[in-house]
């Protein structure tokens, strides 16, 4: 029996604890009796062998266990090794974990919000700071009749906007940008750009791109209109997108809004017409360019007049309003040197819970050296009525005279329409309308085409349309 010196035999003990370490201790045991074994083999025929020592049989039979051994120490050593590198895996997903956890509490702790609230929005914990991301889609299909004409009809993508709005550094600080796709071509066009500060007693700062305050009608958003679309005699009209300053006082009962800019781009401004929209400093077309609106709130609240629509069980409420504007043209960019303008309009508004009413009235005088002046005008009125909680009819009348010098009949507009609108929640409504028109739209006259319209032939009129819309707010 071979016996190791005591000191081997104590480091084996030592080392044992570790599978790698007995794994190397097995080896290096495996190696002696590799050796003495060789050594009584090759010494056999010289020495005598003693019966006590090991048989040739008993060497190997030790050899196949030391074999055995070897192969459990290297695979418990794989096993351990394998649990090392999977707990050390574990603890770095505890970590990760740990970490992110740590995050949304952060952020929670920290106050900020998000959701939507007529928008999708973004807050700091006090609300000074606010981002409110929204859009608009109305999808139109049209059907438009012209005497002798061939029928026509299709879709269009009236409207697609985006808009981005909010507060900066505190609530007084707000800011709008906006931006449309062209229904033709689906060129972005920015509409709305500017900053607002309110200051105190009801006092508020405008600056940038926005629509001055002249036609009401025009003042009150797309998405918030009583037909398919806005009257003829307002796209006549209004004032459109301008860069400028606006000043405004707002009170319980009263409120108005001076303006200041580049000029108004209104059609019914003849000559003087001057369109300010996305146009850089060198490009002023006018010496100068006002516009002025008060309103008087005799019952109800400011926010119920942003729409025309009055819901059954909604408050009451009665507005008038007043403006005037005025603008002088001069050589830049193609506008006659001198031709004066300046125009009022006034409104009523009324709602009475569950019907509404709105009238409307313009008149301008536009000035052209050289030339005679003309006083187009034009009225609106009108009306809706909830049959049920979701369903409104309405109705509407105009009437637009805005040549008289030539008295002709294709100087006129005097048109109807009648439908009703399905609101069928909050963001999405759908109307359908029928318009028609009394008078001629033949050469000469203005034909709005966004309105369903197109040119009648000479001797023509009669026109008429069928617009149906589903409009979806985000």
């Amino acid at each position: 029996m071979i016996v190791l010196p005591e000191g081997r035999e104590g480091e084996k003990n030592r080392r044992a604890s570790h599978p790698g370490n007995r794994l190397s201790m097995a080896l290096q045991l495996h190696e002696l009796h590799v050796v003495l074994a060789s050594a009584v083999f090759v010494t056999s025929p010289v020495l005598a062998i003693d019966p006590e020592r090991e048989t040739a049989g008993q060497i190997a039979e030790e050899l196949r266990e030391l074999r055995r051994e070897i192969t459990e120490l290297r695979r418990d050593s794989d096993a351990d090794w394998l649990t090392e590198q999977r707990a050390g895996e574990i603890r770095g997903v505890v970590t990760d974990v740990l970490a992110d956890a740590s995050d949304r509490v952060s952020l929670q702790d920290s106050g900020a919000t998000a959701g939507w609230n007529k928008g999708f929005f973004l807050a700091s914990p006090d609300g000074s700071f606010k981002l409110k991301v929204g859009g608009q889609i109305q999808v139109r299909w049209v059907l438009n009749s012209a005497g002798d004409q061939p029928t026509e009809y299709g879709f269009e993508n009236r409207r697609t906007k985006l808009s981005f709005s909010g507060n900066v550094f505190d609530k007084s600080w707000t800011y709008k940008v906006k931006a449309g796709f062209s229904r033709s071509g689906g060129l972005f066009v920015l509409e709305d750009a500017y900053v607002q500060k309110k200051l105190e007693n009801g006092i508020a700062i405008k600056v940038g791109q926005f629509k001055a305050p002249w036609m009401r009608e025009e003042l009150v958003s797309s998405s918030k209109q009583l037909t398919v679309e806005r009257s003829i005699v307002n796209e006549y009209f209004n004032q459109g997108y301008s860069q400028g300053i606006q000043v405004g006082y707002e009170a319980e009962d009263f409120r108005v809004s001076a303006w200041t800019g580049d000029g108004i781009g209104s059609r019914g401004f003849g000559p003087g017409r001057t369109n300010s929209q996305n146009t850089n400093w060198a490009d002023t077309s006018t010496n100068y360019s006002f516009a002025a609106r008060a309103e008087f709130k005799l019952s109800g609240d400011w926010s119920q007049f942003k729409d025309f629509s009055s819901a059954r069980g909604s408050d009451k409420g009665m507005m008038v309003g007043v403006a005037a504007a005025t603008q002088r043209a001069n050589q830049n960019i193609g506008a006659a040197e001198g031709t004066k303008v300046y125009g009022v309009t006034g409104d009523f508004t009324w709602d009475l819970s569950g019907v509404s009413l709105f009238c409307s009235g313009v008149w301008i005088n536009v000035d052209q050296p050289g030339s005679q002046s003309t006083n187009p005008w034009g009225v609106t009125i009108q009306g809706g009525h909830f049959v049920t909680e979701t369903i409104e009819a309405f109705a509407r009348y105009e009437y637009m005279d805005y040549d008289p010098p030539t008295s002709s009949d294709v100087a006129r507009f005097d048109g109807f329409t009648v439908g009703g609108n399905w609101f069928i929640n909050k963001g999405m409504k759908f109307t359908a309308d029928f318009t028609y028109n009394f008078a001629s739209l033949a050469t000469g006259a203005f034909v709005a085409r966004s309105a369903g319209f197109r040119t009648d032939n000479p001797g023509q009129d009669g026109q008429w349309a069928i617009r149906a819309q589903l409009q979806l707010l985000f």
